[in-house]
């Protein structure tokens, strides 16, 4: 894990330092093209720190939930809301699906904070006139929630190692769109610190994928 947290920073670290030398230089000037470059930087390793040390409580336990009893489709709802103008602004189709499904017992806060992950991840991988779909189901005794895409699709090798620290399916192309890698590593101990799960499917690349959550049903 040190390891890939010494890789992941590096990227960043060199950018900020060939500006900062550059401009030391005189080869560039602090206009805002170089400010955006060296704000890109150091979110990416803000948001490497916070995961990293988000996942680190995940996997030891150590997780602040508060849990309590909320309607399933409202959390579902909640996170499709705040995603909407980043879908509008990219040109790719949102649709809802929102069933009746009872309550769950469960800190809404991290369940948004998952369900927001994976609308992210699917907007970043379908392009523009590109169809994402979330929705939400009563199943037996579980809750499910799924995020379905018409975008990149996942290769089958690939399937079983989505939610490791670290793993990316194509690594330029995920660091190209800011992830750190360990997001999907986030929503899995998050699911399972709520006594549910989380899986991946997809007919292989360029077919699109769909990632489902299940949550024991109050």
């Amino acid at each position: 894990m040190l390891a890939d947290l010494a890789h992941e920073m590096r990227t960043p670290l060199a950018t900020i330092d060939a500006h900062l030398e550059a401009l030391e230089d005189g080869v560039r000037h602090l206009d805002s093209d170089t400010v955006t470059v060296l704000r890109s930087s150091t979110h990416r390793l803000r948001r490497l720190a916070e995961d990293i040390g988000a996942v680190s409580h995940a996997e030891e336990g150590d997780l602040r939930l508060d849990p309590r009893s909320v309607d399933a489709t409202e959390v579902a709802a909640t996170a499709v809301d705040a995603a909407r103008d980043r879908y509008e602004a990219k040109g790719v189709r949102f649709d809802v699906d929102l069933h009746p499904a009872g309550r769950v017992d469960v800190d809404p806060d991290r369940i948004g904070q998952v369900l927001g992950n994976l609308i992210d991840n699917a907007l970043r991988h379908t392009p523009a006139g590109g169809r994402v779909t979330v929705s939400c189901r009563r199943v037996d005794d579980w809750v499910e929630y799924a995020v379905a895409d018409t975008g990149d699709g996942i290769a089958a090798e690939h399937l079983p190692h989505l939610f490791d620290r670290f793993y990316r399916v194509d690594t330029a192309r995920d660091r190209h769109h800011g992830g750190s890698g360990i997001g999907l590593a986030i929503a899995k101990a998050l699911i399972e610190a709520h006594r549910g799960g989380i899986s991946a499917t997809s007919a292989g690349p360029g077919h699109g994928s769909t990632f489902t959550v299940r949550i024991p049903a109050a």
